[in-house]
């Protein structure tokens, strides 16, 4: 997202220094721990000094001392996401030496966000309180936690089933399905989104916690990247960190010359979380019956190992995860008679279970010229997709339990560049599904285009942003653009709008009054952003940080 000499520091921030950093002055002599942007952190502070250097102190300590952030953490989009942006003003609290024992920061931010579309309403009025804090225990010890708590007064002011907009979202389901949709909200939420303790040793970090962990170097792009699952109780609209779900896990990075590895343990197994059930951003549904595995056993638990060096002129890592798909599988035990029925079949045996799969990736970020090339690529082996209703064996049920397992291949590419005081970030992703064969529902081949453009307006003190996600496969779009204004060094207003492109799911079949059984063939096809075409808004955000 960020071109020149401060590309690869400022792409590391976005994606990397957001997910686990406080301003903290003390760090151990080791190289800086890898991010998914190119770059990694600044080099950190040795915490000890050679027998030939001495430093002076001052005798007196301020009572309350502005730590300015770095300019390229001010000059993002809205500050630093999940950790209040601007100046951080540090009690009177030091830990010898003039360094802080006690960081401490957060934000205040509202989030209003009005749909365009019918029915017209305020769909979002959201409060939120942002808190993160680190508390250092010595040289070698720190404890980090942080946490947010909003309440979103849409709900209060306005009729549930208005805001999401039920009858226009299954207009080809019987009304009398709509009327007994559950009405829950995403509102009246407390949840600690980091704590952690990090302990610095002699060529090795140790990290234990509830933490993000980013192997990917594509900002917004989930290729390697596939340890923290989504919350998609916004869809994909928040911040890149707040839709993550953090994991308690383990992880030590070991460091020898110029070669980091980095050891990974997951015992919290948590997956992809559904928006609330009936509201307007409601995609899929996890099933009661749905077969999961147990967290903290040790039988079940996920791990990673992940090696990185420069080589060639760029930064190169290597990784494995033994992880499970964050998608269950939907098993379907169903007779081709209940398929082409004529009248409603219900309890259909579908048993979702969640599968394990294996994920070996390569990721790489090489500066040219002052731009930032970056890839990754990933081979997954395992992993089941959905297939049409056949049954080719003749035996009267659908073959494969309605699925076929096969390994396939991902990757991605992008280039970072400055053109005409704008910074551009296109990536361009690909599936390729391996032994194909046509009863897949998924295509073989299966494409998306990524747009990232940032434009800074300096004699306004503003910054435009533009964010573009094309789905070739699916023929659909999303685009938000944003503006961003600074009110002094804690204050931001932002305005911008979600606006949706494309067509809806349509599987099994449709309802119709007119048809035997209220039934209707409809054609089968399965979209992710078209869902939403009429979801599009504009929104406000204030926000303050402290």
């Amino acid at each position: 997202m960020q071109t020149g000499h401060s590309s690869a520091r400022r792409l590391s921030i976005l994606a990397g220094a957001c997910l686990a950093i406080s301003v903290a002055w003390a760090q151990p002599p080791a190289p800086a721990e890898p991010s998914d942007m190119p770059g990694g952190f600044p080099s950190e502070i040795p915490s000890e000094l050679p027998d030939d250097m001495s430093i002076e102190l001052p005798t007196e300590v301020p009572g309350d001392i502005p730590i300015e952030i770095p300019g390229a953490l001010e000059s993002l989009p809205g500050g630093v996401e999940g950790m209040g942006g601007g100046e951080i003003v540090v009690p009177d609290v030091s830990l010898g030496g003039g360094r802080r024992w006690l960081e401490f920061s957060g934000y205040l931010k509202n989030e209003t966000a009005y749909r365009f579309d019918e029915p017209r309403i305020f769909t979002k009025i959201r409060n939120v309180l942002y808190l993160e804090g680190s508390l250092n225990l010595g040289r070698r010890l720190r404890l980090h936690a942080a946490g947010w708590g909003y309440r979103d007064v849409a709900y209060d002011l306005f009729d549930y089933d208005t805001i999401a907009a039920r009858d226009r979202r299954d207009e080809k389901e019987p009304l009398v399905f709509i009327e007994d949709l559950p009405q829950e909200k995403d509102s009246d939420v407390v949840d600690v989104r980091e704590l952690y303790l990090d302990l610095y040793l002699p060529g090795m970090d140790v990290r234990l916690g509830r933490q993000y962990v980013i192997w990917g170097v594509l900002e917004g792009i989930r290729v390697v990247d596939e340890i923290n699952p989504m919350d998609f109780r916004e869809l994909i609209l928040p911040e890149l960190l707040d839709y993550r779900i953090p994991l308690w896990s383990a992880k030590v990075d070991l460091y020898r010359g110029d070669n980091t590895v980095e050891l990974l343990w997951i015992p919290d197994l948590r997956f992809h979380k559904s928006a609330p059930r009936g509201s307007e951003w409601e995609l899929f549904q996890i099933l009661p019956a749905t077969t999961r595995p147990k967290s903290f056993d040790p039988r079940f638990s996920e791990w990673g190992i992940r090696w990185t060096r420069p080589m060639f002129g760029a930064e190169v890592s290597w990784s494995y995860f033994y992880t499970w798909d964050d998608f269950p599988t939907a098993f379907r035990v169903i007779s081709v008679d209940d398929v082409s029925s004529s009248e409603p079949v219900n309890d259909l045996p579908i048993w979702p279970t969640y599968t394990r799969i294996h994920m070996y990736g390569l990721t790489f970020t090489r500066e040219i010229r002052g731009n930032i090339l970056k890839g990754e690529l990933a081979y997954v082996t395992d992993k089941y997709f959905a297939m049409m209703n056949v049954d080719e064996d003749g035996d009267g049920y659908i073959d494969n339990d309605g699925v076929l397992q096969r390994n396939h291949i991902r990757w991605g590419i992008g280039y970072d560049f400055s053109w005409g005081g704008a910074d551009f970030s296109p990536a361009f992703t690909q599936w390729i599904i391996l032994d194909y064969d046509p009863l897949i529902l998924q295509d073989q081949y299966d494409s998306a285009f990524n747009l990232f453009i940032r434009k800074p307006l300096r004699k306004r003190a503003a910054v435009f942003s533009l964010l573009l996600i094309q789905l070739i496969n699916f023929e659909e779009t999303l685009i938000k653009p944003k503006m961003t204004f600074d009110l002094g060094s804690r204050f931001q207003v932002s305005a911008g709008a979600d606006i949706f492109y494309g067509q809806k799911t349509q599987f099994g079949r449709a309802f119709d009054p007119n048809a035997p059984g209220n039934l209707i063939d409809i054609q089968q096809r399965a979209r992710f952003l078209g869902n939403f075409r009429d979801n599009r808004r504009v929104f406000v955000e204030f926000k303050y940080s402290f």
